[in-house]
């Protein structure tokens, strides 16, 4: 059923008729302008940058975890720029620290990191009690525990687990030492075998605070210096770094694809006729997409927006799909009369090529475009980069290659007008009748009425699976997921995630903590923290970390009397173990120093014992036995439910893995977002350029279906739902949209009276390109296995799993159902969809009967 936007498609035939006249007349200027192009956007390298960190990109700007964080971040931000690195200390045989030989080098190296180190930074030398202000006490408990098992003190210390009593000080140790083994009668430590330290920093600016890491890494790894303690470092920054060096050193493969392509296009531009062969034309169509890549990061850098690792993805997608359109533009100018002159030729193979091209750019750029629209930065990202590639690739392809097929065409007809015998390939030849006969059997059996029912049965089967592999997804995303299996970082994760099973704390911001002079607002701050110790999965009281109690046994110490105290406008009365004052808070302070960091006050109020003395504060409470994002998500929502609870003390809930749990809410909204936005937007562009209704209903659905299956059999395939798959889902939209969409194109294109007429034109037509380009972008990605990370593999999966199911799709499901549907519509359309008449169109220029054989363009008389 021909749709009135038919008339568009017109139009855009008649502009790519002219345009390719123009490119046939003018090669050169075309490409030298498009040179100018890329060198003038090469320029932009001089705005690169990278941005890598994995807790901010790879979470949605709208995410409750980030507000938490920059609200935590400023309260912890007092002297300039904050950072923090961890370092987890083992045994090298991974047996009991407390071993003398051990705990001494322990003792040793820990100790060396915080007294001995030193760095310069422009002429300044640092060390950590330099830029330690006012955490230099973080690790107190643990080197107090260590000096005492060091001078052989147990006797006269009781140091129990979780919490201790040292010199009147109660000390909580389980956010230091873990797989600890304690005496059953009093819990008493009897050893330990792992121990992790944090470090925070703080300076005006960050340098000096990376190199002291750089140091510490060196001493942890490289040193040599404490051969018994097996350490490993971590921090933000080393996080990105080894995300940003997966990138770096993914990147050359590039070089490795583009050369198996250019061995891949060689072999498939060879021609029965030698002369009409092109390696030299398919190796230079291969560099084209590098021109494209060079042009498009210059120009979106030139924006200032961030590179990321995620980017080096789509590096490859441009050099897959410029490869692509090098089949269809090759295809094109083989099918076309070679009576014509070259720049006539060549305005066909453009009027032919560039409708095709078009369609597939548009609906790469709709996939694409709409993850613009998405609030999580890498995706957001990842689309930009990604639908600038698209356009610039295609706009590069659909001007430069035919340009220089131009420039060498007089060498091809030189040869042609050559009366003597010909040069000819006789396997290329047997290759042609042999894959022209199989292109029609293939459409006689998707004709058949069998063929149709084993195709529903077996996609009702791969809809089964696909299901399956969809509800049994995991949603999780963790650093060992976005760096090298084998890099440092990711065994310190893996390790960590081990260990913090047994006990991880989370901060809780107080921003507006109130009057506590009001018993009332004393108790319900009270009843806040009695909350946190009692939510999901918590460790429970001990392991609170906060000023208040310790405040109130100080004030008690002094005031030990009670008082009844009657609230204006309340007949009830209240009673308190002491009055709540603020004016001891400093001296209380001074004299509990490690209480200073968790806590602003204004001392000028607190002497006047005015409520703005407490200005906010944050308290510690540990968590057990969750540790994957996945698991911890009900957790973070309990935590929020009982911050809501307290609107009037404004308080924040966050641990550092906050970001990434709150990316389990996002992914699966967002997925579904996507899927469902983007295929009503294929529908529409469909219905531009694709104006036949049974062509659009086969193209969407055969587009649903393959994206169905994509993301069910990643699942089975081991990928879970996060950033990375999303925007392997956004990739995999826009390459199944091509193979259909130049199906159904062509299918639409087709002025024959039966299906099977239709569909035989369809596969000799434009079949053997299709599989080409469906190849070719398997081969493009294949290098990834040499130098495989999560990353890559997960959009090798994609493009694996999208051009097998894409193909099997174009080449079988899709003409299947165009097939039957189209003798559906039979009784509504006497005739097959045809866009003009030969007085209106150049369409009349292609063979009635396309076919393999005219790849060789030799007659009908000669024998195999």
């Amino acid at each position: 059923m021909r749709l009135p936007t038919a008339k568009y498609e017109v139009h855009m035939r008649k502009f790519f008729y002219k345009f390719g006249f123009f490119i046939g007349t003018h090669p050169r200027k075309c490409i030298g302008f498009l040179l100018l192009i890329t060198a003038v956007s090469c320029l932009g390298f001089l705005r690169f940058h990278q941005i890598n960190n994995a807790r901010v990109t790879f979470t949605a700007h709208d995410s409750p975890s980030h507000t938490e964080g920059a609200m935590f971040f400023d309260f912890l931000r007092q002297n300039g720029t904050l950072h923090m690195i961890e370092v987890l200390f083992q045994a090298s045989d991974n047996g009991s620290l407390l071993r003398p030989a051990y705990r001494h080098q322990l003792l040793g190296i820990s100790k060396e990191i915080v007294q001995n180190l030193t760095v310069t930074t422009n002429g300044k030398s640092q060390t950590y009690g330099h830029m330690c202000e006012p955490y230099c006490e973080k690790n107190d408990a643990f080197f107090a525990m260590m000096d005492i098992f060091e001078t052989n003190s147990t006797d006269s210390f009781e140091l129990t687990y979780p919490t201790t009593q040292i010199l009147g000080h109660q000390m909580l140790l389980a956010n230091n030492i873990y797989g600890v083994k304690t005496r059953a009668e009093d819990r008493q430590i009897l050893s330990f075998t792992s121990v992790i330290l944090r470090f925070y920093l703080t300076s005006p600016t960050l340098q000096p605070m990376l190199d002291f890491e750089d140091e510490v890494v060196k001493l942890v790894y490289d040193s040599g210096k404490y051969h018994l303690i097996a350490g490993q470092v971590a921090s933000d920054n080393l996080v990105a770094k080894e995300v940003r060096r997966l990138g770096t050193e993914t990147a050359p493969w590039l070089s490795v694809a583009l050369a198996i392509l250019c061995a891949f296009l060689v072999v498939c531009s060879l021609r029965y006729r030698r002369s009409e062969s092109k390696p030299l034309e398919a190796c230079l169509g291969a560099l084209i997409p590098v021109l494209s890549g060079l042009t498009t990061v210059g120009m979106v850098s030139a924006t200032g927006l961030a590179f990321q690792s995620i980017i080096v993805s789509t590096l490859f997608l441009v050099i897959a799909i410029g490869i692509d359109d090098v089949f269809i533009i090759l295809a094109a100018w083989h099918r076309s009369d070679k009576n014509f002159d070259i720049p006539e030729r060549l305005a066909l193979t453009v009027q032919d090529a560039g409708c095709s091209m078009t369609v597939t750019t548009i609906t790469n750029l709709v996939s694409f475009g709409n993850g613009v629209l998405s609030t999580t930065p890498v995706l957001q990202t990842f689309a930009i980069y990604s639908s600038v590639a698209s356009v610039v690739c295609y706009i590069y392809q659909l001007v430069i290659f035919p340009a220089i097929i131009a420039i060498t065409a007089p060498k091809e007809y030189k040869e042609l007008g050559k009366m003597e015998e010909e040069k000819t390939w006789e396997f290329i030849g047997h290759l042609s009748v042999w894959s022209e006969r199989m292109w029609h059997k293939l459409a006689a059996i998707i004709e058949t009425n069998w063929m149709r029912i084993l195709t529903i049965s077996i996609l009702l089967g791969y809809w089964y699976l696909s299901v399956y592999g969809i509800f049994t997804m995991e949603t999780d995303l963790t650093i060992q997921k976005m760096a090298d299996p084998n890099s440092r970082i990711v065994k310190f994760k893996r390790a960590g995630d081990q260990i913090l099973k047994e006990m991880q704390s989370v901060a809780i911001l107080i921003k507006n903590p109130g009057d506590l002079r009001n018993p009332r607002g004393l108790q319900n701050l009270q009843n806040l923290i009695k909350d946190f110790e009692s939510a999901k999965f918590s460790y429970g009281k001990e392991s609170t970390i906060c000023w208040l109690d310790s405040y109130l046994d100080f004030l008690a110490f002094y005031d030990d009397s009670e008082e009844d105290f009657e609230e204006s406008g309340n007949s009830t009365k209240i009673r308190k173990p002491a009055n709540f004052t603020y004016t001891d808070l400093p001296n209380f302070l001074n004299a509990e120093s490690h209480f200073k960091p968790m806590i602003r006050i204004s001392e000028k109020d607190c002497e006047q014992n005015l409520p703005k003395c407490l200005d906010s504060f944050i308290f510690t409470t540990g968590f057990t036995t969750v540790v994957k994002y996945n698991e911890m998500y009900p957790v973070v929502q309990d935590w929020r439910r009982i911050a809501a609870n307290y609107p009037q003390l404004e308080v924040y809930p966050y641990t550092e893995r906050s970001n990434f749990v709150d990316q389990t809410v996002d992914m699966v909204d967002n997925i579904w977002n996507i899927v469902i936005s983007e295929v009503i937007c294929m529908g529409l562009t469909f219905l531009l350029f694709v104006p036949d209704l049974v062509s659009i209903c086969s193209a969407v659905f055969a587009l649903f279906s393959v994206n169905f299956g994509v993301f069910g059999f990643l699942s089975l395939w081991g990928v879970g739902m996060d950033p990375v798959s999303t925007a392997s889902l956004l990739m995999s939209i826009g390459f199944s949209v091509d193979i259909s969409a130049h199906i159904s194109y062509h299918y639409y294109q087709v002025d024959q009276p039966t299906a099977r007429q239709k569909l035989e034109h369809v596969f000799t037509h434009i079949g053997w390109p299709t599989l080409q380009g469906g190849l070719s972008t398997m081969i493009a990605m294949s290098p990834i296995v040499i130098a495989p990370s999560y990353l890559g593999l997960v959009f090798l999966k994609t493009v694996v799993l999208v051009c097998t199911f894409g193909l099997i799709h174009g080449l079988i499901v899709l003409p299947v159902f165009l097939s039957f549907f189209d003798e559906v519509a039979g009784s509504c359309r006497r005739k097959s969809l045809k866009i003009t008449d030969s007085t209106t169109s150049s369409t009349h220029n292609l063979p009635t009967t396309i076919n393999i054989k005219d790849l060789g363009y030799y007659e009908k008389d000669e024998k195999f």
